[in-house]
């Protein structure tokens, strides 16, 4: 195998943190699945292998120096939310600028009410949120969230701070935010497009893609 495949496969492995081999199938089009698993085998002296219900591999040390990556992945149990976000990157058609784990900041100057300031400071009031993965497309910039693990009570949550930061959000990507949801069941369907319901926003369940 040459250098240039080689690193395009580790590279996507690298992009997306733990995935399976059949993700890697159906995203890098090598042919045949039994083609694929060979590849991969050829590849495991740069790979971590887990082998549960389905065959998942990570960048090990020599991977990542091979790339010169710096995003150390360890096993636990993230393993499946990643395995989701990488159904949810199959199913936008693999974007080139995906980001998983993407954070924003934003930094709002706060009104002071009464005309009250303090000569010479700066209040400045700083707030972060970190979509699962990030992309863009059609003029959107597109967060994503994969829920298969939080309550409602801390998406409720979440999703509340979106809606405050969501101005601030558009600037710091200046295009129009899109936030995407992918969950587990029709009932949080319904309970997210209630709580997105004044937001541009596209909510799946995880059966609805695959």
């Amino acid at each position: 195998m040459n250098l240039d495949k080689m690193e395009m496969i580790l590279s996507t492995v690298d992009k997306l943190g733990a995935v399976s081999v059949k993700q890697l199938h159906m995203i890098l089009k090598l042919g045949s699945y039994r083609h694929t698993c060979r590849i991969i085998n050829q590849l495991e002296d740069y790979l971590h292998v887990v082998r549960s219900q389905q065959k998942i591999v990570y960048l090990n040390k020599e991977g990542r120096q091979l790339l010169g990556s710096e995003k150390e992945i360890k096993k636990s149990i993230l393993f499946d939310h990643m395995l989701l976000a990488n159904e949810a990157y199959i199913h936008y058609g693999c974007p080139l600028d995906w980001k998983r784990e993407y954070m924003v900041e934003t930094s709002l100057e706060p009104e002071f009410s009464y005309g009250i300031q303090i000569k010479g400071l700066t209040v400045v009031n700083k707030q972060t949120i970190i979509p699962d993965a990030v992309f863009t497309r059609n003029g959107y910039v597109y967060l994503i969230e994969i829920d298969n693990t939080r309550t409602m009570q801390d998406n409720r949550k979440k999703i509340q701070k979106y809606r405050d930061m969501w101005p601030e959000i558009s600037k710091h990507f200046r295009v129009s935010p899109k936030l995407c949801i992918f969950t587990s069941s029709d009932k949080r369907k319904r309970d997210f497009s209630q709580l997105c319901h004044k937001l541009p926003h596209e909510i799946f369940t995880f059966q609805e893609i695959k």
